[in-house]
């Protein structure tokens, strides 16, 4: 079996951080979460980090290898050489090792109305024919694992704190297109705000850094859209309604 260092993050509370490296041994198939438990049997048995599905789902186990958001349990080690330098996520605060508090990342989300809101009238069981404008709309990107990896990788929530980020933002275009959502204009002036949607500066990091694929560049996008539609709409409304009264 081959043989890989690891250059792993550690601290405790009060403690700065260092880099403590371990050497392991892995199988061909071995994933970087395989690689962890190999360093906790031997060498780091307090080594802490969290992992859930094991199959790429949950997004518990996302965290930085060699300088990029990855989720450890679908990274192969041999896609990545010999020499693997694993830290925390970015942007959040270490509770311990690889171990962050999502605390801000979640938080954000909940500024952001991630809640589903009924519209007035809405039948229990409507359906959108998935050959209709509305099911594509909604059916434009696949499904987000709120692992982190997105906020990680925005140098927008390094600079500002109180941006709502990449997964918020995705997640509130999804319900802004839905016909069946009653929150439609609350929801968008709430992401089209100062720390909303007209922060992002389109790096695309967010989009690279995506173990699923998903470019919330490209749902900012679509908001700001919407968002500069829903306001020329309320100006052109508020002119003819002055129009009238003349």
């Amino acid at each position: 079996m081959p043989a890989v260092a690891l250059q792993l993050s550690r601290s405790a509370p009060g403690e700065q951080r260092r880099f403590e490296r371990h050497e392991v041994e892995v199988g061909w198939q071995a994933s970087v979460l395989d690689a962890l438990f190999a360093a906790q049997r031997k060498s780091a048995p307090d080594l802490a980090f969290r992992f859930s599905c094991r199959v790429g789902m949950c997004g518990s186990c996302a965290m930085v290898v060699n300088g990029r958001e990855r989720l450890a349990c679908s990274t192969l080690v041999r896609t990545l050489g010999s020499e693997l330098r694993i830290e925390a996520l970015r942007n959040l605060p270490v509770v311990r090792d690889l171990v962050t508090d999502m605390r801000p990342f979640f938080d954000a989300h909940q500024r952001a109305m991630p809640q589903f809101i009924p519209r007035q009238g809405l039948n229990d069981f409507e359906r959108l024919p998935h050959d209709g404008a509305a099911w594509q709309a909604l059916n434009h990107q696949p499904q987000c694992i709120d692992c982190g990896a997105c906020w990680s990788a925005c140098s927008l929530v390094t600079m500002h704190p109180r941006y709502l980020g990449p997964m918020a933002l995705h997640r509130a275009l999804s319900l802004v297109v839905d016909p069946r959502d009653g929150a439609k204009e609350e929801r968008l002036a709430r992401v089209a705000g100062e720390d909303g949607a007209f922060r992002c500066h389109t790096l695309g990091n967010c989009r690279d850094a995506c173990p699923r694929g998903i470019s919330p560049t490209q749902s900012i996008e679509r908001l700001k859209r919407l968002a500069l539609g829903a306001k020329l709409k309320a100006w052109l409304s508020r002119l003819s309604g002055t129009a009238a009264t003349e």
